[in-house]
């Protein structure tokens, strides 16, 4: 099930605002039964903001807009416009739109609501329904164990993609090799390359986010929100400074989207993401410390409970680390497909796979390659 395509033009910038808060409805799913408010505010327009309060259904509220809410979000006119414009392939991890919002209060409501923003492309569509066939007439569920090559040839890899089985490569590395790489190396090299930004008055470089790590790894904490306090830099880009040590190693740069960068140090029970499936094959090479994978096939999206509202990625509601089958029953079924990655080898991993990923180590590091085809 997918929600319709939003317009992407407005006639007023009011106009502009009461569409947001339709996307928001639209896309919006409360399987849990959360309970909460955001406060939505347009600092050009503040008179025109909202309160979106989280029911079976998410209620927009526009009377009282003084009142207390459990969120504070402060999003710009032209930011509201972006979102209609790149819904498709939004990411607020992107520096140039997480860097012009401004957050307070209960983080976990304001990533709830952010993911109710986005709608899948055609191209997305299409891609996990063939996949989802794919995988249904090659038996892909009854998968045990992930297959290993040694120095493949990228027609090799070409055949892996076209049959979208998942499989790790060994021999493949960059040079200096995945052993010798330290966060302390990381610091020193890359001291001054932006690798977080969490919003419009939060950057980290490489030299500030490795001393937050070791400030974790002093004393760790669970209290864990995606995209905000976890010290993980979840996907961000991949520096352009640090292209030229951890870029693609076959095919050619264009060949790929940006890399993106998965540093941290994260509770080891806790998943570095969470369950969810990509529409591209997507390539990770595993550099500092050691991650598990879990897979599921794509013809099982009926049974972990896929969200409706996504775009370049399809998260889950259903958490097999803290399963509740009372909330998803069909989950029960689902079967699971486990793999180690070590520092040096590489996963490729078809779209259409629904994946969560575990941190074994910490510190721990990853860099990911989605191909464009």
């Amino acid at each position: 099930m997918n929600v319709a395509y939003p317009p992407r033009n407005f006639e007023t910038d009011l106009a502009a605002i009461e569409g947001f808060a339709d996307l928001l409805k639209t896309g919006f799913q409360n399987p849990e039964g959360i309970r909460g408010t955001v406060k939505l505010h347009v600092p050009e327009m503040p008179e025109h903001g909202f309160i979106a309060r989280y029911d079976e259904e998410l209620h927009i509220e526009r009377n009282d807009l003084d009142r207390e809410t459990d969120t504070f979000v402060s999003i710009p006119i032209d930011t509201i416009k972006r979102i209609f414009w790149e819904f498709e392939y939004l990411d607020f991890r992107d520096p140039s739109i997480i860097g012009t919002i401004e957050f307070s209060g209960n983080l976990g409501y304001a990533n709830h609501l952010a993911k109710a923003c986005l709608r899948p492309s055609n191209f997305t569509l299409e891609r996990f329904k063939s996949v989802g066939q794919l995988h249904k007439a090659k038996g892909y569920r009854e998968l045990t164990k992930v297959e290993y090559l040694h120095q493949p040839t990228q027609r090799q890899i070409l055949e892996i993609i076209s049959e979208s089985r998942p499989v790790v490569i060994t021999g493949l590395e960059p040079s200096p090799p995945c052993k010798d790489w330290t966060i302390d190396k990381l610091a020193e090299k890359y001291g001054d390359a932006i690798v977080r930004v969490r919003s419009a008055t939060q950057k980290q470089n490489m030299r500030e986010f490795v001393q937050e790590l070791k400030e974790f790894m002093a004393n760790p904490y669970d209290d864990i929100v995606e995209g905000f306090v976890k010290p993980y830099t979840e996907g961000a880009s991949l520096p352009e400074e640090m292209w030229p040590d951890f870029g693609p190693l076959f095919f050619d740069r264009e060949d790929f989207i940006p890399p993106q960068l998965w540093l941290g140090a994260v509770p080891t029970h806790i998943p570095t993401s969470s369950l969810h499936r990509d529409p591209r094959c997507g390539f990770l090479l595993q550099v500092i410390g050691c991650k598990r994978l879990d897979l599921y096939s794509a013809d099982q999206e009926d049974l972990i409970y896929p969200h409706k509202a996504y775009n370049n990625y399809q998260p889950c509601w259903f958490r097999p680390e803290d399963p509740d089958y009372s909330v998803y029953p069909k989950a029960e079924k689902a079967k699971c497909l486990q793999v180690t990655l070590k520092p040096g080898e590489m996963i490729v991993q078809p779209a259409g796979w629904f994946h969560q990923v575990y941190a074994l180590d910490s510190p721990n590091m990853s860099v990911s390659y989605f191909w464009r085809y």
